[in-house]
Parts: C-alpha cells; sequence; structure tokens
C-alpha cells in the first residue's frame, strides 16, 4: 500500500465513522466500497476488527437512550438471519442476493416516504434484525433494515440501540472469523492504524448530531438507505 492510499483510506473511514455517529450507522456503508477501490488493504479485515470498538464508543456516548427491549427482540432475530446468511453465501449468487435486498430496501424506503410502514412489534424487530443479520453476512452492510424499522425514534436513542446491536453483532462475528483464522498480523496494525480515524469520528459526530436532530434525521436515514440500495441494484445488473 502506497503513502496516499494510506491516508486517503484514513481519511475516507474517518468520513464514515462521522456518518455512523450521526446516524446511527453508515460507516462501512460508506466507506467499505471506497477503501475496496483506494485501499483495498483496510477491508475486510481491518475495518472489522475496529467495527466493535467503534459501535462500543458510539453505543456509550448516549446509553442511557438505549431501547432495551427493542434491542432483544433485535438480537434474537439476527442469529438465525447469521446462519440464512452464511448458508447464502454459498447456495445463492451475489448479484441475486443484490437485487433482492436492492428491492426490499427500496420497498421499505418507499412506505416510509408514503407513512404507510409496520408498527414496531417484537415481530417486525425480529424480522429486521434477521433481515440486518443476513445482509451483513452475505453482502458485509446490515445497517439499513433495522435503522428503518426503528425510525421514529429520537436521535439519541436511534443512535444507541443501532450501536449497541451493531457492537453485539460484529464481535460475534469477528470472533467467529478469528477462530476461523481469517485474520493475520497485518490486519491487527493496520487496524490499529484506524482507531484514530474511530476517534477523530466521535469528536466531528459531537458537532454534527444536533443539527440532524432538528428534523434531518428520519430524511437522512431514508436518503443513505436509499442510496445503498440504488448502488446494490445497479451493482447486481451491470
Amino acid at each position: 500500500m502506497s503513502t496516499l492510499e494510506f491516508v486517503l483510506g484514513l481519511l475516507v473511514f474517518t468520513t464514515g465513522c462521522t456518518i455512523q455517529g450521526v446516524l446511527g450507522f453508515g460507516a462501512g456503508l460508506f466507506a467499505v466500497p471506497i477503501l475496496a477501490l483506494v485501499a483495498p488493504d483496510f477491508v475486510p479485515g481491518p475495518v472489522l476488527m475496529v467495527n466493535p470498538l467503534l459501535c462500543a464508543l458510539f453505543a456509550w456516548r448516549e446509553h442511557g437512550a438505549i431501547d432495551r427491549t427493542a434491542l432483544r427482540w433485535a438480537l434474537l432475530g439476527r442469529v438465525p438471519g447469521v446462519l440464512l446468511g452464511a448458508w447464502a453465501l454459498t447456495a445463492v449468487s451475489e448479484d441475486g442476493l443484490g437485487l433482492l435486498f436492492g428491492v426490499l430496501l427500496l420497498v421499505g424506503v418507499g412506505l416510509k416516504f408514503s407513512g404507510l410502514h409496520a408498527a414496531r412489534t417484537p415481530w417486525t424487530l425480529m424480522g429486521a434484525g434477521g433481515l440486518s443479520g443476513f445482509m451483513g453476512t452475505s453482502v458485509a452492510v446490515g445497517g439499513p433494515p433495522i435503522a428503518l424499522v426503528l425510525d421514529g425514534s429520537s436521535g439519541p436513542e436511534l443512535r444507541a440501540t443501532l450501536n449497541a446491536f451493531f457492537f453485539v453483532g460484529t464481535t460475534i462475528s469477528l470472533v467467529v472469523l478469528a477462530v476461523a483464522g481469517e485474520f493475520g498480523v497485518s490486519d491487527l496494525l493496520l487496524a490499529l492504524c484506524l482507531v484514530p480515524p474511530v476517534l477523530i469520528g466521535v469528536v466531528l459526530s459531537n458537532r454534527l448530531r444536533p443539527v440532524l436532530d432538528r428534523g434531518w434525521l428520519a430524511p437522512a436515514v431514508y436518503v443513505l438507505s436509499g442510496s445503498f440500495a440504488v448502488l446494490l441494484l445497479l451493482r447486481s445488473l451491470f
């Protein structure tokens, strides 16, 4: 990796961490596709290794606002979602999964814009948690489904609950991958280099949170989720 690629990688991940600190999700969604192009050594290992720290810091920052009931149901759904996603990696083409998830997310965003959406119940939370685990395992981004279901929460509640959800989920995934021998010393060293971007993201998002909490949080969630859906569809079709 060249010095330019290294610096660009740090800047991209800093931006992604800031987005997650403001919305509650989005670091991987924003950073991973760009890092794969400009600094591929950072993905997937180093980013995965630093994710629990990122999520833990953001969850703890507003931990008093965590919706523990919603968190329990969502985590209950995540486990079978992860297992199903692991199976799908071997049984279904990546393009097929991309088309499916892209359509589902666009439908979800469309329903949110129309005002017609499912109530937040144990079943919808488990379903969103399962879909998040499924997508996170199969296409490496699981934020949009659970973020859309939790939409309507206050800014602190949305951010804290999402990051607590991702902290548990990414830690489980990290342990499984580590036991499988998927990480090396180089991954660990690069993960340590990503710690400063995480801390900078915490500081920057502290300043930006009040701005989006004034009525802009929900539109930002819709735009980010919809953009990812469109990218998934384009990547799968072309």
